[in-house]
């Protein structure tokens, strides 16, 4: 089942607000309630595609979805919510992380019993199971250029795979603890790794040597790792009140760290030109805009959550942040000014984990706790 949603109406105050039009489940579909001009957009709890809290992947084209419920990784159109293509074969136990090559052609899949690559068209496995970690398989990740596919395992190593024949190209050990996430930079030479060892550590993808030190994050564990898009900085964020930038050629800090932020960051993302840096802040449940250039907030912190914002997307054109917060709710922002663009989306029941956006930046993709996944159409006036 999933919740569509009708051309954007226009408050008094002039922003456009996505609101739901129709409601589809497997006897019928009938318009639902529509959005008042002062209401915030509210699709029916029941609405949404099933999906485990926070894992979906969106095709790189933008017309595909795919999210893991019960062992179960599905396949749905972009456009019309209906389920497209085949289901992967077999179930999966406990999926935690899945992810579309760059060309569309694959899904990897990171669970419990390690990772497996699949034809996306035909949801047959593709090749042999990628053995060698012990536990699970917390993030997978595809290099730029999809030759590559990296791992992150509970058994404290990441580990690089060639996609074509499922080899295994190197092993990065070192860590005391879980390795959590896996992040490619945009030319595909550096993998960052986050774990439970309150580290982040940078390796060469040619040789799956290190660069440098490990980067100390801080203060806790390590909630959030980004690159620019020009790949000249990484941004870290953890369980204290600050960012920090690194160059990801040496390892070294890039200045000093960004001040400001009010308790735990638990999200960052960089915007599509690179210029700007959003960061949330558990403590006041705000989100910052910084100038990278300057190394400066922009303005006033972006208010109205009522819980921390775990989840943040820039729109592809650069002109809207979508954020999700602890509160059910999704809120859309002017990233050129800081003012909210819209009404609160709401419907999650408990807290927004995972945001997507489109690349034609017409649509947006929201998972949460409540194991539902949500399509909206953003307003007409921001897209690309």
């Amino acid at each position: 089942m999933i919740g569509l949603l009708a051309p954007a109406v226009t408050t008094t105050a002039g922003h456009a607000a996505p609101r739901p039009a129709l409601t589809r489940n497997a006897e019928s579909v009938a318009p639902s309630r529509a959005a008042a001009p002062h209401e915030a957009p509210a699709p029916r709890a029941r609405n949404g595609v099933p999906g485990a809290a926070g894992i979906i992947a969106l095709r790189p084209d933008g017309k595909v979805f795919a999210t893991a419920s019960r062992g179960v990784v599905r396949q749905w159109n972009t456009v019309t919510g209906r389920r497209t293509g085949p289901q992967l074969a077999g179930r999966i136990q406990g999926v935690h992380s899945i992810e579309f090559s760059p060309n569309g052609k694959l899904l990897a899949v990171g669970a419990d019993r390690g990772v497996s690559l699949w034809n996306s068209a035909t949801g047959q496995r593709s090749g042999r199971p990628l053995t060698g970690h012990v536990g699970p398989v917390r993030s997978v990740a595809f290099g730029p250029a999809g030759r590559l596919v990296a791992t992150a395992g509970d058994d404290g190593t990441a580990r690089l795979w060639e996609t074509r024949t499922g080899r295994l190209v190197h092993t990065m050990t070192g860590r005391a603890g879980a390795v959590s996430k896996v992040v490619f930079s945009p030319d595909g030479r550096i993998l960052a790794t986050a774990g439970s060892d309150n580290t982040v550590r940078l390796w060469r993808t040619g040789t799956g040597r290190p660069i440098g030190e490990p980067l100390a994050a801080g203060s806790g564990a390590v909630y959030a790792v980004s690159f620019s898009p020009d790949g000249r900085l990484l941004a870290t964020s953890d369980g204290g009140d600050v960012v920090r930038l690194w160059n990801p050629a040496t390892g070294e800090p890039a200045g000093e760290p960004l001040a400001g932020n009010s308790g735990p960051v638990y999200a960052l993302t960089f915007s599509p030109d690179g210029r700007l840096l959003a960061t949330s802040s558990g403590g006041d449940k705000t989100v910052r805009l910084w100038d990278t250039a300057t190394r400066r907030p922009i303005g006033a912190p972006l208010t109205g959550h009522a819980g921390p914002v775990r989840a943040m997307r820039f729109s592809a054109n650069g002109k809207l942040l979508a954020t999700g917060s602890d509160d059910g709710t999704v809120r859309l922002w002017s990233a050129a000014t800081g003012s909210p663009v819209g009404l609160p989306l709401t419907g999650h029941r408990g807290q927004v984990w995972a945001l997507r956006i489109s690349p034609d930046s017409k649509r947006l993709l929201t998972a949460g706790a409540d194991n539902r996944v949500r399509l909206w159409r953003l307003p007409t006036g921001n897209a690309g």
